[in-house]
């Protein structure tokens, strides 16, 4: 079967919001940069908001076998963008960017270190999730459970403890690197997750619509 179209790559309407997710995360990274965390952090929501919903979006639409297996494909290079390099460019505008100025120290090694690591992890959780939904798909089964951490959880995790930071007025960057260690862990221990109904979905939405008006609020604070 050969693609039509003078683009390779596929742009129906069922892929759309990945790459609305890549194109938050990468506004999100120019703003962390420029010093923005807040703005930085609603795009990281705003990526995991797309990830949300785009295979509730996939499903729905009829499509070819081929573009399902691209879907499966996108789906993932997106994910280690915007959950595996883009937190690693929050935490490293937060610190070592700053830090590099007065030359290396211990600190920023550790930081490096650490993100290394968790870029790694989530890529081999990543490659591993790909590589599982396709023998799936293949023996036209349904995921009744993930294994580790799903990376899209750092959507999450990282708004609300900047949220709690900015509340109680603690330093965001001081706990930072050690949230990056122990997520990084979580992505590859061999624990089920259960995978997420709509309720829950719901539920998580609940809990991140009140985080949302708060950093909002708070946008553009320089941390």
């Amino acid at each position: 079967m050969k693609d039509s179209g003078p683009f390779i790559g596929h742009y129906g309407y069922w892929v759309n919001l990945t790459y609305l997710s890549i194109v938050s995360s990468v506004l999100g990274m120019m703003f962390a940069l420029s010093g923005y965390i807040g703005y930085a952090i609603l795009c990281l929501m705003a990526c995991g908001l797309c990830d949300m919903f785009d295979g509730t979006v996939a499903k729905r639409a009829i499509r070819t076998d081929r573009e399902e297996g691209y879907g499966i494909q996108i789906d993932a290079l997106a994910d280690i963008v915007s959950f595996g390099v883009f937190p690693v460019v929050i935490g490293y505008s937060i610190g070592p960017a700053q830090l590099l100025a007065n030359g290396v120290s211990l600190e920023t090694v550790i930081f490096i270190g650490v993100a290394a690591m968790y870029i790694l992890t989530a890529l081999i959780r990543l490659a591993y999730f790909t590589v599982v939904e396709v023998e799936l798909q293949g023996r036209n089964e349904k995921r009744e459970y993930y294994e580790g951490m799903p990376v899209t959880t750092v959507a999450i995790i990282i708004p609300l403890v900047y949220a709690i930071c900015l509340y109680f007025g603690f330093v965001f960057y001081s706990m930072y690197t050690i949230m990056l260690f122990l997520i990084a862990i979580a992505f590859v221990v061999r624990v089920r997750v259960p995978k997420l109904s709509s309720r829950t979905l719901f539920f998580y939405i609940l809990i991140g619509l009140p985080i949302i008006i708060y950093l909002v609020w708070n946008s553009g604070v320089r941390i």
